[in-house]
C-alpha cells in the first residue's frame, strides 16, 4: 500500500506499528470491506475478520466520476453504467504496489468485460511527472492498458470515495452501489469471487442490497479422517490419488479435454477448487488451470519423492493430494495447476 503525503520508509514504519499494537495477525482483511470507512475498523480493538466485515456493513452508493481527461474510453459515468459491475481503482503509475496489483487487474477485465464488467483506472498522481498526461498516455500504452482511464490530477474523484493510499480498489454492484473496498495489494481472490457473484446477481437481491458472501475453506471446519475411513469412501483409484499422493496416466482421466463451463470440487470433500474459467489446455493430458478458485482453498508443499524438487497442491479442507503446481503457465498467473482427474468432481454451471 502506498500512501499520499508519507514517504514509504515513514509507511513502513507506520504499518509495522498499527500491525504490532492492534495485533492485527489477519494482515490486510483488516483493511477490506464493504461500504465502510477507514476509521470505522481502527476504532477497533479486535481484529476483523473478511468474514465479518463482510455482513456488518450496508451498500451505499457510489460517488459519480469527476471531470478530468479519459484514456481508451469517451467520457464515461455511473449512471451510464448501471446494470454493469464496476471496479475502481485508484492507481499512479510510479507505484510500485499499483504495478504489483495492474497484471490481476488487466486480467480482470480481459476475462469479465463481455460478461458485464467495466473498470475504471482512476489516475490520481503524487510526482509531477505523473500530471503530465503525455506521460500518463505512454504509460498506459506500455503497461498494455486497454480498459478506461480516468487522469484525476486534481484529486476530485479521489476526494470524493475518501481514498488515502494507492492502490485503492472498489467494487459497485449493477445498481451503482459500493459492496467492496480493498486498500493496498493482495485479497485478489476474495475481489474475484465478489465479481463474479455479482455479476449474476439478480434484481430482486440488488434491491436488498445484501453483502456478498465469500466462502473459502477457511470458513469450513477441517475434515480429518483415519485411512479406513477414506479407504471406505474412495473407489480404489481416488484413494491411490488423493490419499497416496499418486498419478493418473496422461490422456486417461475423465477432465483433461473437458470443455464445459462449471466448477471443478475436492473429490473427498467438496471443496471448490478450480473454475472452468481458468482452465486451459496445456497438452500434458492432464486438467491444467491457471489459478485456484482461491488461494485459501488449496496449500502447497514441497515434493521430493521422484529425486527432484516439485510443489504438491493439497486440499486444504481435507488433505488431499491433487496434482502439482508449475511455473510454466499462461497469463496472468504465469502458473500451471497440473491436477488429476480422479481428484475432482466436475458440476456443471450455465
Amino acid at each position: 500500500m502506498h500512501r499520499r503525503n508519507l514517504s514509504r520508509t515513514g509507511l513502513l514504519i507506520v504499518l509495522v506499528a498499527l500491525v504490532v499494537s492492534a495485533d492485527y495477525a489477519r494482515g490486510w482483511a483488516a483493511v477490506s470491506f464493504i461500504s465502510s470507512g477507514l476509521a470505522h475498523l481502527a476504532n477497533r480493538t479486535q481484529p476483523v475478520s473478511l468474514e465479518s466485515a463482510l455482513l456488518e456493513t450496508e451498500s451505499k452508493a457510489a460517488p459519480e466520476f469527476a471531470a478530468g481527461i479519459w484514456i481508451n474510453s469517451r467520457p464515461l459515468t455511473l449512471k451510464n453504467l448501471r446494470g454493469h459491475v464496476v471496479l475502481v481503482e485508484f492507481w499512479t503509475f510510479g507505484c510500485y504496489n499499483c504495478r504489483n496489483t495492474l497484471p490481476t487487474v488487466k486480467s480482470w477485465h480481459a476475462r469479465y468485460r463481455d460478461k458485464g464488467l467495466t473498470v475504471v483506472g482512476v489516475h490520481s498522481p503524487e510526482l509531477d511527472n505523473e500530471r503530465d498526461i503525455a506521460n500518463v498516455r505512454s504509460e498506459v500504452a506500455s503497461l498494455e492498458i486497454h480498459f478506461p482511464v480516468l487522469t484525476d490530477n486534481d484529486f476530485a474523484t479521489w476526494k470524493r470515495y475518501g481514498v488515502e493510499a494507492w492502490p485503492t480498489l472498489f467494487i459497485l454492484d449493477k445498481s451503482g452501489r459500493v459492496r467492496w473496498r480493498h486498500v493496498g495489494e493482495g485479497a485478489y481472490d476474495d475481489a474475484e469471487q465478489i465479481i463474479q457473484q455479482l455479476l449474476t446477481e439478480d434484481e430482486q437481491s440488488r434491491d436488498k442490497a445484501k453483502p456478498v458472501r465469500i466462502e473459502t475453506a477457511e470458513m469450513k471446519e477441517k475434515i480429518i479422517k483415519n485411512d479406513e475411513e477414506w479407504r471406505r469412501q474412495l473407489s480404489p483409484d481416488e484413494y491411490y490419488v488423493l490419499r497416496q499422493s499418486g498419478t493418473e496416466p496422461a490422456f486417461t482421466g475423465a477432465y483433461w479435454a473437458n470443455h464445459e463451463k462449471g466448477v471443478y470440487y475436492c473429490a473427498a470433500c467438496g471443496l471448490a477448487l478450480f473454475s472452468s474459467d481458468a482452465k486451459y489446455d496445456s497438452g500434458t493430458g492432464w486438467p491444467s488451470f491457471f489459478a485456484p478458485v482461491s488461494e485459501t482453498n488449496v496449500i502447497t508443499e514441497t515434493d521430493n519423492s521422484l529425486g527432484m524438487a516439485r510443489t504438491e497442491v493439497k486440499c486444504r479442507r481435507c488433505g488431499s493430494h491433487l496434482g502439482h503446481v508449475f511455473d510454466d503457465g499462461p497469463r496472468p498467473s504465469g502458473l500451471r495447476y497440473c491436477m488429476n482427474s480422479v481428484s475432482l468432481k466436475f458440476e456443471k454451471k450455465p
